[in-house]
């Protein structure tokens, strides 16, 4: 049984790298030319390629559900066009233990996407916006998660989380002395808001050293015109599907504690655990077109016909997820309510063959 394993292990991969390599390679080739078209003297086009690499895990994690379902159509497929499907069930090898051995392939897979998504990705994701950051300012550097050091003149300035433009928290402000000879002055701050008028800094407490003492004070709300740029924020601002789950976690808590809003965030922390439960629902979904009646159409039709299927799946998700976060849906349901329905549908043409 080894044996058969193998071979449909080798089977199934080279058709998923295959088509992973395809979807991957085309995404990045509209990339090039969209980040070409933005290229100037601070930004070449071989700076563009370095920042293109950078972003590789990213694509790859986004694109490994309809990969592996369009990789498992065409890898299984040319078994099942040969009759090499056939011979195995001939020679005793039934369609449970078939599909026993490709989603055990599907488990492993599973798990090397979740441990992608949730440290390569965020650790790409940051040498990519630091990339960048350094090039626009040589003052700024991204740290983990959404944090950002900012460098000035007197002064450096630390922020913990950027939420967005316009929202930002765990800050601290050190200034300097002018001739730079010590430490001027702490300020630090729960979190901050931009509004018209400057950035609204909340639980404010300033410590002013000197060489005898310490003069601390505290503020529940200020007004401060001179912080930051939100220009500047751009930089740091990352999109929620690029963090990990333990950095989801801090901004849902943050949200939560400021009575903001966490759909959002909740939905793409529970998609983290759903993208790999996606990819078996693929296997399952690839399954009754490969031992499908040879009576219903071709192995060509049937992987056409597959592929039609994983885009369906693709445009339910993104449709249930998009309501869920319009209309207040929990955002656990959302998140896996696509892979359910699919699963049950899966299982269902399963039941089915003979």
């Amino acid at each position: 049984m080894k044996i058969i394993d193998r071979y449909i292990w080798i089977s199934t991969l080279q058709g998923l790298l295959m088509a992973w390599l395809a979807l991957v390679i085309l995404d990045v080739f509209f990339a090039f030319i969209n980040e070409v078209g933005k290229t100037n003297e601070l930004y070449s086009t071989a700076q563009a390629i370095v920042y293109l690499v950078y972003t590789l895990p990213a694509r790859f994690y986004e694109f490994f559900p309809t990969a592996i379902l369009i990789g498992t159509l065409l890898g299984l497929g040319n078994l099942a066009a040969n009759s090499e499907f056939t011979a195995m069930r001939a020679a005793g090898l039934s369609i449970r233990r078939i599909i026993f051995s490709v989603l055990k392939l599907g488990l492993l897979l599973a798990i090397g996407i979740f441990v992608v998504g949730e440290w390569l990705v965020p650790a790409a994701d940051l040498h990519a916006r630091n990339f960048k950051a350094h090039l626009k300012n040589k003052n700024i550097v991204l740290v983990g998660g959404a944090g950002l050091w900012i460098k000035e003149s007197k002064r450096i300035i630390h922020i913990g989380s950027v939420i967005s433009r316009k929202q930002i928290s765990d800050i601290s402000i050190y200034t300097f002395n002018d001739d730079h000879t010590g430490l001027k002055s702490l300020t630090t701050s729960s979190d901050a808001t931009a509004t018209d008028e400057g950035w609204i800094l909340k639980n404010r407490v300033k410590n002013i050293f000197s060489k005898t003492s310490i003069h601390k004070t505290k503020e529940n709300s200020v007004l401060k015109k001179d912080f930051v740029s939100t220009d500047i924020l751009n930089v740091a601002t990352v999109s929620p599907n690029q963090l990990s789950s333990s950095a989801l976690n801090k901004i849902i808590k943050h949200q939560k504690e400021n009575k903001l809003k966490t759909g959002k965030y909740e939905l793409i922390y529970w998609k983290r655990y759903s993208v790999p439960l996606s990819a078996l629902v693929m296997l399952i979904l690839a399954m009754p077109f490969l031992f499908g009646s040879a009576r219903g159409g071709g192995a060509g039709q049937r992987v056409f016909i597959g592929i039609v299927v994983g885009i369906a799946f693709f445009l339910t998700n993104r449709m249930i997820n998009e309501l869920g976060v319009v209309n207040g849906f929990s955002p656990f349901l959302s998140a896996f309510l696509p892979s359910l329905l699919f699963f049950g549908a899966g299982l269902l043409a399963l039941s089915k063959i003979r």
